[in-house]
C-alpha cells in the first residue's frame, strides 16, 4: 500500500491522485468535461477552483472525498456501500440511524472500549487450551470426593 504524503495544495493533491489512479490529465479532463489546458491551470494553481460541478465530477472520477481534494481534510479515499461487506454496511445503517450524536459517541465508545478489551484478553486456542495457564493439580489430600468415588476399586464376583 502507498503511503499518501503530505500536500500543501489542492492542485498538489490532485497531480498526485492522477497520477495515483493511472490517469492522464487528457482523460480526467474528458471524463469530467473540460478542456485539458484548464485541467492543467487547476493542478499548477493558476486557477484557484474548479466550478462546482465540475469538482464533483474530478471527485467521482478519482475516487476521492471532496473535503480532502479541496482543502486536504479528513480521509482522501470515498467509500461506496458497495464496497462494504454486509456486516460492515449493517454497522453503517445502525449508526446513521440513532437518533442524537449523543447515542453515537456512546455506540463508538463501547465499541472502542470492547475492542480494546478483546485485544487483551487472550483466548483459548487447540494448540493453547489453557491460555498458558496451567490447569491447577490437586494436592492428593484435596482430591474431590467424586474423583474418589470413581478411583475407588470395587470387587465383582467372578463367575467361573
Amino acid at each position: 500500500m502507498t503511503s499518501i504524503p503530505h500536500f500543501d495544495s489542492f492542485g498538489d493533491r490532485l497531480d498526485w491522485w492522477l497520477k495515483h489512479r493511472g490517469k492522464t490529465q487528457k482523460e480526467l479532463a474528458v471524463a469530467v468535461g473540460i478542456g485539458q489546458p484548464a485541467l492543467n491551470e487547476l493542478i499548477k494553481g493558476r486557477s484557484a477552483e474548479p466550478r462546482a460541478g465540475a469538482f464533483i465530477k474530478i471527485c467521482r472520477e478519482l475516487g476521492l472525498r471532496p473535503e480532502y481534494l479541496l482543502w486536504g481534510e479528513g480521509a482522501p479515499e470515498a467509500t461506496s456501500f458497495a464496497q462494504l461487506s454486509g456486516l460492515e454496511a449493517q454497522l453503517v445503517m445502525l449508526f446513521r440511524g440513532l437518533a442524537s450524536d449523543a447515542q453515537r459517541d456512546a455506540l463508538l465508545i463501547d465499541m472502542n472500549d470492547a475492542h480494546n478489551n478483546s485485544k487483551t484478553v487472550k483466548k483459548a486456542t487447540a494448540a493453547d487450551p489453557f491460555n498458558a495457564v496451567k490447569p491447577s493439580a490437586h494436592p492428593p489430600s484435596k482430591v474431590p470426593a467424586a474423583a474418589k468415588r470413581s478411583t475407588k476399586k470395587t470387587s465383582v464376583p467372578h463367575s467361573g
